[in-house]
């Protein structure tokens, strides 16, 4: 019977990549990696971190580490493998969908988020951004440039 645990450290001796070729060392840590975790958890499915797998590869292909510490933490679908140090982020669980229909009719009447003063000025700077686009793309003469609305600021400063 497995134990459970909440995560183990494990230090992983990579001398077996050093038999391989050279050309298949940083690849083959991995594998070795993985199959240390495996005989460690008795599990089937193993993820490997970014930063494990940046590490590995770290000084290239030809020169993988002979050593790596790894944190070994369970979840649902299996076993995820971290560096002692990173940090890991709890996923958060998907709210509900209302199943009846008494509950969606609800949840489209709530009442809808108000916006803040800096979402308003950003709408309204997108606004003109697309005025001065559109009066580009106006017709003009030949050897003329279009030019694009004035703002209000714009005309204020020049008065």
């Amino acid at each position: 019977m497995v134990k459970e645990y909440k995560e183990k450290i494990i230090t992983v001796n990579l001398r077996k990549v050093f038999d391989k070729p050279v050309t298949k060392r940083a690849k083959s840590a991995l594998f070795v990696i993985k199959e240390a975790v495996r005989k460690e958890t008795r599990a089937e499915n193993i993820k490997i971190s970014n930063l494990v797998n940046e590490t590995v590869w770290e000084r290239g292909l030809f020169k993988a580490p002979r050593k790596i510490t790894v944190k070994v933490i369970p979840g649902k679908d299996g076993v995820n493998v971290y560096l002692p140090d990173e940090k890991v982020k709890a996923k958060e669980e998907k709210k509900d969908k209302p199943k009846s229909l008494k509950e969606k009719a609800e949840a489209a009447v709530a009442p809808k988020k108000e916006k803040t003063g800096v979402e308003e000025v950003a709408e309204e700077i997108a606004q003109q951004d697309e005025e001065i686009k559109e009066a580009a793309k106006k017709e003009t003469p030949k050897g003329e440039k279009a030019e694009p609305k004035e703002t209000k600021e714009v005309k204020e400063e020049k008065k």
